[in-house]
């Protein structure tokens, strides 16, 4: 009886985190998690000051932002090849092939990058004729993209570099870089949206100019830090001969497709998503737009501690330090649930609070209030997804974390359009397709991590 006891006590403990293993888990992951947590911030200030404009704006700011995000965030599925290579060369104490690594994603960034900037006014407004049927969310949706696609080789090699200072352990740019981004913001915001000392009111283009200047500033950090920092340039190589090593353009690229192949497909079920919610309502558009605000702040806590845990995997690996590597995933994991599962007790508890921070209006309030609420229970499956996502792909195997995500997505949108548009539950229902996503992610994840092959893998 007494070893029973002490056998379902040992269970239980390891569902906790541990002092030892955490410390080492936030010594990366807290830097990155409040950066995380701050850029995302610039999307919630837009947010915040363009919802005291209306539902219009709020719906347009909301529908557009995501597709901007379904274009140039899965472009940057560039940093995780660049993040986990280099984290592979960090630990095996490679430091100069690090350098080289970073330079040859760069390339890539500006690449890829360079002709969404070049093709801002024109790509602007294709997109923004998917946002809505209501012709006013319409055309302030295309302006909105216009200024934001300006700021798309800024994203692109924000993350990169991001990606590199992971890898290599230096996560504390991260969050300097997000605090100089989101202040500029919240400034430039202030200051355009609603025409303050002097500046000419532009409301939701003053939004889109503030947030593309403000992601600028923290790529002129980013690269000051790189080409001015010494040791940046004289330990790692970073931007020294040669500047397009070839050597590291198949493995980047070899990582990241699968990457980019996964974040077309969830941001573009996401896309569907808010188009579905623009069939139900533009209230509904609006209240949706809050939540995916409060939503991502959550999520956030999730990527910071994944991105930690894919840096400190890539590097036990390249140190032949494999159950390091598993036991320090595991505790990453536990971390994110503990963490996204209280601060969802907030949404179940406290929701029209929550709201008031972005929006006044009573009605948004009650029409985005119980499908809040509904998002409290699922952040632990979330948290557990996010991280060991990532961690798989910290250690090279982004085609499987691709396929689960195909799975996902096909379960994931039939019931946000049965539940959306063929019942009556409208919003609620169609949010409630957040359980199927995460469920089986968090599933799918913790087997394949559990099942020890990515051990294995060369990067």
């Amino acid at each position: 009886m007494n070893e029973s006891r002490v056998r379902t006590r040992s269970r239980i403990a390891r569902l906790f985190p541990r002092y030892d293993l955490s410390r080492e888990v936030l010594r990366l992951a807290t830097p990155v998690t409040l950066g995380m947590l701050t850029y995302t911030l610039l999307a919630v200030v837009d947010t915040a000051m363009l919802g005291r404009l209306g539902a219009v704006p709020l719906a347009a700011s909301g529908v557009a932002g995501v597709l901007f995000f379904a274009v140039t965030f899965p472009i940057s599925g560039l940093s995780v090849g660049v993040q986990a290579l280099t984290a592979r060369r960090f630990g095996e104490a490679n430091e100069a092939e690090c350098g080289r690594v970073l330079n040859m994603g760069i390339a890539l960034a500006l690449v890829l990058g360079l002709p969404l900037v070049a093709g801002a006014p024109h790509l602007g407004q294709w997109i923004a004729s998917f946002t809505s049927n209501d012709p006013d969310v319409l055309v302030a949706g295309a302006v909105y993209l216009h200024y934001r696609f300006f700021g798309a080789a800024f994203i692109l090699f924000n993350f990169t570099a991001r990606g590199f200072f992971a890898g290599v352990g230096r996560t504390g740019h991260q969050l300097i870089g997000a605090i100089l981004t989101t202040a500029t913001n919240i400034l430039l915001d202030y200051l355009l949206i609603f025409g303050h000392a002097g500046f000419p009111r532009m409301e939701i283009q003053g939004a889109a100019i503030a947030s593309t200047i403000a992601v600028g500033v923290g790529a002129l950090y980013y690269l000051s830090v790189l080409v001015l920092g010494p040791a940046y340039r004289r330990r790692f190589g970073a931007f020294r001969r040669p500047l397009l090593p070839a050597q590291w353009f198949r493995p980047i690229v070899r990582l990241s497709i699968p990457v980019v192949a996964q974040r077309i497909l969830s941001n573009g079920a996401w896309s569907v998503f808010f188009l579905i919610i623009a069939r139900i309502g533009t209230l509904e558009l609006a209240a949706s737009n809050v939540i995916r605000s409060i939503y991502h702040l959550t999520i956030m806590i999730g990527v910071g501690l994944g991105t930690a845990a894919a840096a400190l995997i890539g590097q036990n690996l390249g140190a032949e330090k494999p159950e390091r590597a598993e036991r320090l995933g595991w505790e990453a994991a536990k971390l994110s649930a503990w963490t996204m599962t209280i601060v969802g007790l907030l949404f179940l508890f406290a929701p029209a609070w929550v709201f008031r921070i972005y929006t006044q209006d009573p009605a948004v309030i009650d029409v985005g209030r119980f499908p809040l609420m509904l998002l409290a229970f699922v952040q632990g499956f979330a948290g557990i997804a996010l991280v060991l996502s990532q961690a798989l792909q910290g250690a090279g195997n982004t085609r499987y974390v691709m396929v689960v995500e195909f799975v996902c997505v096909a379960c994931y949108l039939p019931t946000v359009y049965f539940l959306g548009l063929r019942t009556p539950l409208g919003m609620l229902g169609a949010w409630t397709g957040e359980y199927a996503y995460w469920f089986l992610l968090a599933l799918a994840v913790m087997w394949k991590f559990r099942a020890g092959g990515w051990k294995t893998i060369v990067v």
